[in-house]
């Protein structure tokens, strides 16, 4: 499975290639992992019936996302909102 998932991010890092901006990369691969299930439905199916933590791990999609959201962070295209852990 580990092998599926970081097939998948580098598709998505070869889609978004050129993407400067670190909140249209992160945005362009939520949209295109949204679309997962269609494009790619042998890894939906090995994520859906896999251990979906895998997804959390230190590979895969997980720290490119953590990528985008830091640099997007410090770039100020990301407004940061201190919450009192509840949701509020």
């Amino acid at each position: 499975m580990a092998d599926a998932l970081e097939e998948y991010a580098q598709a998505v890092d070869e889609r978004l290639h050129g993407v400067v901006d670190p909140a249209e990369r992160l945005a362009g691969g939520v949209r295109l992992s949204a679309r997962m299930a269609e494009s790619c439905p042998e890894i939906m199916r090995i994520l859906c019936h896999g251990r979906l933590g895998r997804i959390c791990a230190g590979d895969g999609l997980a720290p490119r996302a953590k990528r985008d959201v830091e640099e997007g962070m410090a770039a100020g295209r990301f407004t940061v909102v201190e919450s009192d852990g509840r949701g509020r």
